[in-house]
């Protein structure tokens, strides 16, 4: 097996991966998150998932999170959300 340190490539991130194991089973659509499926999966609100992705310009906040506006729901490409999973389960709880 290669060493995923010695490769150009990033690497990708899967939903074998987590631990524990991600709770969405079907997406409601292939190839993307809903803010309400991330904030299921992370166990906070959508709105805070909002604020991550569309930013708060009243307190200076800037969105960090990529997502498509798509009529009135917003996607965030499966990279996007499992990076974003992932960094906030391993995130220091204080």
């Amino acid at each position: 097996m290669p060493n995923p340190l010695a490769t150009t490539e990033p690497m990708v991130r899967n939903p074998s991966d987590f631990d524990p194991p991600l709770k969405r089973i079907e997406p409601t659509v292939p190839g993307y998150w809903t803010l309400e499926e991330i904030a299921a999966e992370i166990g906070t609100t959508s709105r805070k998932v909002q604020y991550d992705a569309l930013g708060r310009p009243s307190i200076g906040m800037k969105p960090f999170l990529k997502a498509y506006k798509v009529a009135k729901v917003l996607l965030v490409p499966d990279k996007d959300a499992l990076e974003y999973i992932q960094k906030y389960r391993n995130r220091k709880k204080s």
